[in-house]
């Protein structure tokens, strides 16, 4: 009888052990993540060869990377993408697309480089390659230090997704002309993103319905069971069309973002999920997997490996310390090498590409390497340039009564709170409210959630806005309000 739970069990044993491991003995220098991959190697075949990656664990750890891509999009503030910075005064989507286009560049001209010489037959796959950033390691790293909120490390979030967003659809796009001789696979995921904005308006207008909104609050948990029946939705949709599923994945995290308040209590239960059970699951089986006696021999090999490592640091530190620019040199220069770890999407791709032929299994397994060198590598250092910085918090309401102290109040100005009974104001995000000059939301209470109001936030029928200001402009927003 096969055994089916034990080396299950064993990758738990690791994930459980490998926070303990980076906090009390490493002292946060090597992220959980990174001791999870070479626990990883140490346990797996290459290793002692006390557990493997079975089906079991293999499903577990695919459906963890694609859980990933969709913390990913969850986590991604779209107000902050779309805010224009103070100094240039261009949105933060912009500025990542110039970062993404100059380490494009870099990365380019290095893989010719290495053609012209003949170390390398392969300059598209591994020009994407080098171009392009681990979420799987920027994402659980920022959240480790607590930067993931700070507008530092959203910057940094902007710049690693629109690098592994458009190397995915690159790479989309190129498994589609090398295997099928056509581009139509890349339209299939022009349809991804139409079922992507249909599904994001219907879903808003079904969760501001009265009849949603008290199932919602039963304890059946109808919010994290539909966040999953989303994510497999797009998963399903993805395989079906024949484009990568990671799209998919990242698609349904971001329907969830711009559905759901930031810091919510289903965002809180999504992430627990992911990095109490899922992910660690996908990092331990990507050190199980890796293979060193595949890995050349030739000393051309290894010279060709030394230079795709270094430019993978040089093409990410250097824009960068200048794209960051507004921040302290250090601080930038540990956003740079933060931005260097590759792991989850150039494991990917050089597997693929090694499964059409369009690199030999040498190579893609010597990626796998550089992969985790980086992991190694970025994470250590951003933990330790980063010392000394204090990320800004995200403000939290109490689950508590609100109180204010008036004495620190502007002259004349009094706190309140307003009930939402007109249907005129409901589903009205709030900058699309006339505010008077001298009156401020301070936040909304709606059932047992307390939510920090933002531009995007939009007011619900029998929501209760503690507002403060001047009594006779609260007056005025009460009569409108209230009807």
């Amino acid at each position: 009888m096969e055994a089916t739970y034990n080396s299950l069990f064993l990758v738990t044993i690791v994930a459980l052990l490998s926070p303990w491991l980076s906090t009390r003995m490493l002292r946060g220098l090597v992220p959980a993540i990174v001791i999870e991959i070479l626990l990883g190697i140490l346990i797996g075949p290459n290793g002692f060869h006390v557990a493997q990656s079975t089906k079991y664990v293999g499903f577990m750890a695919n459906f963890g990377f694609s859980y990933l891509m969709f913390l990913s999009g969850l986590e991604l503030d779209f107000d902050l993408i779309f805010e224009r910075t103070p100094g240039s005064g261009r949105p933060a989507w912009l500025r990542g697309l110039a970062f993404f286009v100059t380490t494009t560049v870099v990365s380019y001209a290095i893989a010719f480089i290495l053609v012209a010489v003949g170390w390398d037959q392969h300059p598209f796959v591994i020009g994407l390659v080098l171009s392009t950033t681990s979420t799987g390691i920027l994402l659980p790293a920022l959240k480790e230090r607590g930067w993931v909120s700070d507008p530092f490390g959203q910057q940094l979030m902007v710049f690693g997704l629109i690098a592994d967003m458009i190397t995915l659809l690159a790479i989309t796009a190129y498994v589609a002309l090398h295997t099928h001789g056509n581009g139509f696979s890349v339209l299939l995921v022009m349809v991804l993103l139409m079922i992507f904005v249909v599904l994001y308006r219907l879903l808003r207008f079904v969760a501001n319905t009265r009849g949603f909104r008290t199932i919602e609050n039963a304890t059946s948990e109808m919010g994290l069971r539909g966040a999953f029946a989303l994510i497999l939705l797009f998963l399903a949709l993805s395989e079906t069309l024949g484009t990568e599923v990671i799209v998919g994945a990242f698609l349904a995290g971001a329907i969830i973002s711009l559905l759901s308040e930031r810091h919510s209590q289903l965002t809180a239960k999504l992430n627990s999920i992911g990095y109490g059970f899922l992910l660690p699951i996908f990092f331990v089986n990507v050190g199980m997997q890796f293979n060193v006696k595949s890995l050349d021999v030739k000393p051309v090999f290894w010279i060709t490996m030394a230079v795709m490592l270094i430019t993978m640091f040089l093409n990410k530190v250097l824009p960068a310390l200048y794209f960051l620019r507004g921040y302290p040199v250090r601080q930038r220069f540990a956003g740079g090498m933060l931005l260097s770890s590759r792991l989850s999407l150039i494991i990917a791709a050089s597997q693929i590409a090694a499964q059409i032929g369009a690199l030999s299994r040498p190579t893609a397994n010597g990626l796998v390497l550089l992969a985790i060198v980086s992991s190694l590598v970025s994470p250590a250092a951003f933990n330790r340039l980063i010392r000394g910085f204090k990320p800004v918090q995200p403000t939290s309401a109490p689950a508590t009564e609100i109180t204010l102290d008036t004495s620190t109040l502007p002259e004349g100005w009094v706190i309140g709170s307003v009930e939402v009974r007109s249907r005129n104001f409901d589903n009205i995000p709030m900058r699309a409210l006339r505010l008077p000059q001298d009156v401020l939301f301070v936040s909304i209470i709606r059932g047992d959630e307390r939510i920090i109001p933002r531009g995007h936030t939009t007011l619900e029928q029998f929501d209760v806005v503690q507002v403060m200001g001047d009594p006779e402009s609260i007056y005025h927003i009460r009569t409108q309000l209230e009807g």
